[in-house]
């Protein structure tokens, strides 16, 4: 009897510890872009810390940033944008978010809602394999993390046609299980639950300047969709649910640059909005970004974008919610650390970058006083995206119409912006780095000196006499120098 005891326990003993293996070999290989991306979804949610979801493809992952909505706003946001999500899988990502929080309100993009097939891996239906490959790899993104349950069965149904990509989503092992030559660390890390995780709340943010530019053929004024689509079927879904839960929900069409398509499916969108009685919020053609500086790609925002975008949704909501202004709040001081962080990383982005008109982008944010100048000959005054990105930040056209030199002061302390072109000059001029005076002298040689210490000239240096353009970057409340770059544009474009 005794034996068959010391079996039966070994039995056991060795079955629990090949369940351990086999689960923590699952959790190793498996890759890690869901966990990492909502991460601090499940803990916040715990806490019922989330007011706002805001869902819908990689133009949301891009836009949206929750760290700048804290930060204006004190409103606690989670970004579940998914890389390529048509509607269809953005409504199921909804219900599956929900599962874990009731949010104050739902903020749903409409990108892609001319899309008009069932199935995501539907090839006949879609003949685009690019896009294919994208929506079925990236619903990975998006499914990866919530568990095995009859909602996720459910949803998976809904999105896949093939039974063998049905089984590979629905029981990660079967689509992960050779993934041995990927792992990393973080791999090892996430059985004990010390991964590494999005520090934006789901965001992601991209820093490039996309400056050449297409311009579609604008449809008829209001053209809308010639037929209902899935896309909409899915978009009317997404209102209904959050209507049934009592759930605000506010449809959106964040800005890029877009061809007619989206245009119209923009246009449709608002009259389905209009249909169902919910707010919309069409930014194609609206003042919100600057195509020439806000843009990473033709469809897709840079931070600067982001920023802007974040702060016009963040705005209507104070005018049309009753959302509350967490700042200050122990209990949402996790809020806090990390929008500091988000901000922390900017300013080291700024430093950091080389090339020109990304820095200017950044130095837009504000986080930086800083002093740009360019002399006479200077290729910035041929240069039409660089022209307009300093115009925008200038919010003046002086710089497109001179040949130079040419200086702009930005102080974010003051609030004040200070320019002057050809033979002008500054004269006392109240910044950070104290009361400056800038003065034209020749070709090479020009002043730029603090009152008080006029032996400082901040615009000469032996080292660097042929460099046309120089940015000076300060501390915006100390005024303290943080770094000085000299560019030049002769044979090339702003080399270092």
């Amino acid at each position: 009897m005794k034996r068959k005891i010391n079996i039966a326990l070994k039995c056991i003993f060795f079955t629990i510890t090949v369940g351990i293996i086999l689960y923590a070999t699952t959790i190793v290989l498996e890759r890690k872009d869901s966990l990492y991306k909502y991460a601090d979804f499940f803990e916040l949610a715990k806490k019922d810390q989330i007011d706002v979801l805001f869902i819908g493809s990689s133009h949301v992952i891009n836009a949206i940033n929750p760290t700048v909505l804290y930060n204006e706003y004190g409103y606690t946001s989670y970004n579940m944008g998914g890389h390529g999500s048509l509607l269809q899988s953005t409504y199921w990502e909804l219900r599956e978010a929900l599962q874990y929080t009731t949010p104050k309100w739902v903020v749903v993009d409409a990108y892609m809602l001319e899309k008009n097939y069932r199935y995501l891996d539907d090839r006949d239906a879609n003949p685009d394999e690019d896009e294919v490959n994208t929506s079925v790899e990236q619903l990975h993104l998006n499914m990866d993390v919530w568990p095995f349950n009859d909602l996720k069965v459910e949803a998976v149904n809904d999105l896949i046609q093939d039974k063998s990509i049905r089984r590979e989503f629905l029981f990660n092992f079967l689509v992960y299980h050779n993934r041995w030559e990927y792992i990393s660390e973080d791999d090892f890390k996430s059985v004990f639950g010390d991964e590494s995780k999005n520090e934006l709340f789901g965001a992601e943010m991209r820093y490039d300047v996309e400056t050449s530019f297409t311009f579609c053929k604008e449809p008829e004024k209001g053209e809308v969709l010639p037929e209902e689509t899935v896309g909409e079927r899915y978009l009317k879904a997404i209102i209904e649910e959050c209507k049934k839960r009592k759930i605000g929900v506010l449809v959106t069409f964040d800005p890029f640059n877009p061809e007619s398509k989206d245009i119209i499916a923009a246009n449709s969108a608002g009259a389905i909005a209009k249909a169902c009685k919910v707010p919309y919020l069409n930014m194609l053609n609206s003042d919100v970004i600057d195509i020439y500086s806000d843009l990473n790609d033709h469809g897709h925002l840079n931070a600067v974008g982001s920023t802007k975008t974040t702060k016009a949704i963040g705005k209507w909501l104070k005018s049309n919610s009753k959302l509350v202004d967490h700042r200050g709040d122990e209990a949402y001081a996790y809020w806090d650390e990390k929008s500091d962080n988000f901000y922390d990383s900017i300013r080291d982005d700024t430093t950091d970058e080389d090339n020109l008109i990304s820095k200017l982008s950044l130095l837009s944010l504000g986080e930086y006083g800083f002093v740009f100048y360019c002399n006479e000959g200077s290729q910035v005054f041929t240069d039409k995206p660089m022209e307009h990105i300093i115009s925008g930040i200038a919010d003046s056209n002086m710089i497109k119409t001179t040949s130079g030199p040419y200086i702009l002061i930005k102080d974010p302390k003051t609030g004040k912006t200070y320019e002057a072109e050809g033979v002008g000059s500054l004269e006392n001029v109240e910044t950070a780095m104290g009361h400056m005076y800038y003065q034209p002298v020749e070709q090479d040689f020009r002043l730029l000196y603090e009152a008080d210490d006029q032996d400082t000239n901040y615009l000469y240096d032996d080292a660097h006499v042929s460099a046309d353009i120089q940015i000076i970057l300060y501390d915006k409340e100390t005024g303290e120098v943080v770094d000085q770059e000299y560019y030049t544009s002769k044979g090339g474009r702003y080399a270092r």
